[in-house]
């Protein structure tokens, strides 16, 4: 009987505890922390240019400009960064940010306007924010025909001319910043 007691005070007291941990706070989501801009990405590329689709592009291939941008997302909705573009110095700016299903806003003391960024779901720990853009790239099939050799030897007129408007999402893909 004593054996009962004591199996039945264990048990309850287990679910005391079990019940209490209910009460603890939810892990932050993995947007949360600081975050240095590495790469951009291209996704979601129509298909005759195909083999742009997942290009990795080093801050210095595009011209956005952008040669450094940290990015810290709190857990208590604010959010702190610092652009640096070529030739300016850093401009910071602070304001919240909100993230409902994969739409993260962020909402600027600086700007009336909010930028919107879809996060990308990805295999590594990285956080990647697309946007809706339009890009230049030469269709799959031109891409195939074409030699270096005669390429270079274009004007860049030329080289141009063998290039389309292309709408896709553009990643900015950024590495946790320890």
């Amino acid at each position: 009987m004593k054996r009962n007691v004591l199996n039945t005070f264990l048990v309850v007291l287990a679910l005391t505890f079990t019940a209490c941990g209910d009460d603890d706070e939810a892990a932050p989501s993995h947007e949360v922390g600081k975050w240095d801009l590495k790469s951009y990405a291209l996704i979601n590329v129509p298909s005759e240019y195909a083999s742009n689709e997942g290009l990795a592009i080093g801050l210095n291939q595009i011209n956005l400009g952008i040669t450094d941008y940290d990015l810290e997302l709190n857990s208590n909705g604010s959010f702190d960064r610092s652009i640096t573009f070529i030739g300016r110095l850093p401009q910071d700016d602070l304001g919240t940010w909100v993230l409902e299903d994969d739409e993260l806003t962020l909402d600027s003391d600086e700007s009336s306007d909010n930028e919107e960024f879809t996060v990308e779901k990805n295999q590594s720990d990285d956080l990647w924010l697309s946007v809706s853009s339009s890009i230049s790239l030469r269709k799959d099939a031109i891409n195939d025909t074409l030699t270096a050799a005669y390429f270079n030897s274009l004007t860049a007129q030329e080289q141009q001319a063998l290039s389309d408007q292309v709408s896709l999402d553009l990643v900015f893909v950024f590495g946790r910043d320890e």
